[in-house]
């Protein structure tokens, strides 16, 4: 199996449990979940990273990223984003172009695929608010950010931040 079809395993028995946190923070408000697939490359997620449209009963409709990472990397306690997506060449990755409002990011409970679809939770889930929280980073020049950034097993680099540091007012919602 590639790292791409591992990865993508990961990710579909990702989606149930994200869906579970999206009917809880939501509650009856919430109507429907529509994911834009990979496959055909929806331009939302090709030109704006978002993998989510949330649609409340009023119509309203909220566009989300979501990751869900493997319970090893817990212990880091991050949020991560793709920072640029060729660090040496710099070229920009989802940071510069997410066009979501919100960020479900978190660690999935289980060691494989077959174990997270039985266990169905998080270990540590965020609902961020992410225009909000883009916005707060504004001020801040690149070359602090990129010194907030940790390079991936490929070309890309991720900037990170502990959940902890995160201001509070950016975040909806987190697991207890």
């Amino acid at each position: 199996m590639s790292k791409w079809e591992e990865d993508l395993e990961w990710s579909e028995a990702a989606k149930p449990i994200q869906d579970l946190v999206y009917r809880y923070v939501f509650g009856d408000t919430l109507q429907d979940i529509a994911r834009f697939s990979k496959d055909d490359r929806h331009v939302l997620d090709r030109e704006y990273h978002i993998d989510v449209e949330l649609t409340l009963k009023n119509g309203i409709k909220l566009l989300g990223q979501e990751k869900a990472l493997r319970k090893q990397f817990a212990e880091f306690n991050t949020f991560t984003i793709e920072f640029y997506q060729n660090r040496y060449t710099k070229e920009k990755g989802e940071f510069f172009n997410l066009g979501a409002q919100f960020y479900l990011h978190g660690y999935l409970d289980g060691d494989t695929p077959d174990e997270i679809k039985v266990s169905r939770k998080f270990i540590k889930c965020y609902f961020i608010k992410i225009f909000d929280f883009l916005e707060y980073l504004k001020k801040k020049p690149i070359n602090i950010l990129e010194k907030n950034s940790r390079r991936s097993s490929g070309n890309a680099s991720f900037y990170y931040i502990q959940y902890d540091s995160i201001p509070k007012e950016f975040i909806y919602w987190r697991t207890p």
